[in-house]
């Protein structure tokens, strides 16, 4: 499944984006017109970012989704900056999809050096400097020269790098299974539920206690509902049947920490053993999403009547293979 929409930055908008960082400006906002993303505003800054979060409030709307970039107000003399995918649940189901799928390459294309954190924000009523500060744990650690938020990745990232050297050896954390039946998380007792037509049931992982549970099991109208229903938060195994079929969706948002991705990722292929066999579920397709948004709904929906009928008709026609060269054929 491809993430990518084919949709890149105008040469304007590289060009503003190097204006920006130039004259160290505050908030830059782009859009998708037209199959490219062009710049919508530049706030040039005042004294304090949180006046300049009232003038950004007032640039977004709760159905129109932007990339926002923000400069960062800590160690000021680097050029760090946040990047938010800000697409509102109001917003067009289309616009989601093409948000999500051109983000990476709206991000690789500026320069992903640039950027300290990337962010996914569906509501207007996030978008506030108090909140922003929060998320990205705004403040330098003493003597480090790094954001709270920076030591925080260097940690997970130190993390990661032991865990997967001891992961090869005997002694490797429970935390990290192999792609095989066994699983080393215990199951709570809330994951023993009856699968239901059109309900999506969504399990996490408590890291603390070593077990597996049922976060939320919500209804759903149509598989639409899928793209908000999914946490867009952190990593999630998700169940859902479909028309009769099971579905398996694990999805991990752009904004989840490195470990919560490595366990995650590490482990999926566990759950899924194990609901086949303890549950005796056979799930139709796996997918693997990043944000909900990327989910390619047309995969749950069997084809037509009339689909099917063509495909057939393809598949009736016969054709001659080609003689070899240099052979007459009678």
């Amino acid at each position: 499944m491809s993430t990518q929409s084919g949709i890149s930055p105008s040469t304007a908008l590289l060009a503003a984006f190097k204006d920006y960082v130039n004259n160290k400006h505050s908030i830059l906002l782009a859009h998708i017109e037209n199959e490219s993303i062009e710049l919508t505003k530049i706030i040039s800054g005042s004294p304090d970012l949180s006046q300049d979060f009232n003038q950004l409030r007032s640039e977004l709307s709760e159905s129109v989704a932007k990339y926002i970039i923000i400069k960062r107000e800590t160690n000021a003399a680097a050029n760090l900056y946040t990047f938010i995918s800000y697409v509102p649940d109001y917003s067009p189901v289309k616009d989601k999809m093409l948000y999500a799928s051109s983000k990476n390459t709206l991000i690789k294309s500026l320069g992903s050096e640039y950027f300290s954190d990337v962010i996914f924000i569906n509501g207007l009523d996030e978008i506030t400097y108090a909140n922003y500060k929060a998320t990205i744990s705004g403040g330098d650690s003493a003597g480090s020269g790094l954001s709270n938020r920076e030591v925080e990745l260097q940690k997970i990232k130190d993390d990661e790098m032991k865990t997967l050297l001891q992961s090869s050896s005997v002694t490797a954390k429970r935390q990290l299974v192999t792609h095989q039946n066994d699983f080393s998380f215990k199951f709570k007792e809330n994951t023993n539920f009856a699968i239901e037509e059109l309900k999506l049931y969504s399990l996490n992982i408590d890291l603390k206690t070593e077990e597996i549970f049922l976060s939320n099991q919500q209804p759903l109208t149509t598989t639409r509902d899928l793209l908000t229903a999914i946490s867009p938060d952190s990593p999630q195994f998700n169940i859902l049947k479909y028309k009769g079929k099971v579905y398996f969706i694990y999805s991990c948002p752009s904004g989840s920490k490195v470990k919560e991705r490595m366990i995650y990722a590490s482990n999926k292929q566990g759950v899924i053993n194990h609901f086949q066999k303890a549950h005796c579920v056979t799930f139709a397709k796996t997918f693997e999403t990043g944000d909900a948004v990327e989910l390619e709904l047309s995969e749950l929906e069997p084809p037509s009547q009339d689909e099917d009928s063509l495909s057939a008709g393809v598949n009736a026609l016969k054709f001659n293979r080609p003689s070899r060269p240099g052979r007459r054929t009678k």
